[in-house]
């Protein structure tokens, strides 16, 4: 599903926040600048920290961190996740740590 769909979602379609959406736009499209990603409930304002909330789709970032090839750390300090966005994270082979 994610992969036939992956260039017609819109990231406001899927996301709660503008720094949310900007996360999701930087791990399509592959931006290499975009090396370390945090996923929170709590929210710290920095850049890179994807905070949680029900408007989110879980499994659409979970499936753009596992086609990610520059994304080196990642960090989840959140509840709940989904198994869509496990199994994406699983198919990553960037994340370092």
């Amino acid at each position: 599903y994610y992969r036939e769909h992956a260039t017609d979602v819109k990231s406001e379609d899927i996301t709660s926040s503008e720094r949310n959406k900007n996360i999701m736009q930087k791990l399509r499209d592959g931006d290499s600048d975009f090396t370390s990603l945090n996923i929170l409930e709590d929210d710290n304002e920095r850049d890179d920290d994807f905070v949680v909330r029900k408007e989110d789709d879980l499994g659409w970032l979970g499936y753009f961190i596992g086609e990610s090839n520059t994304l080196e750390y990642l960090r989840i300090s959140c509840e709940p996740t989904t198994v869509c966005m496990i199994e994406g994270i699983c198919r990553n082979r960037s994340i370092q740590n």
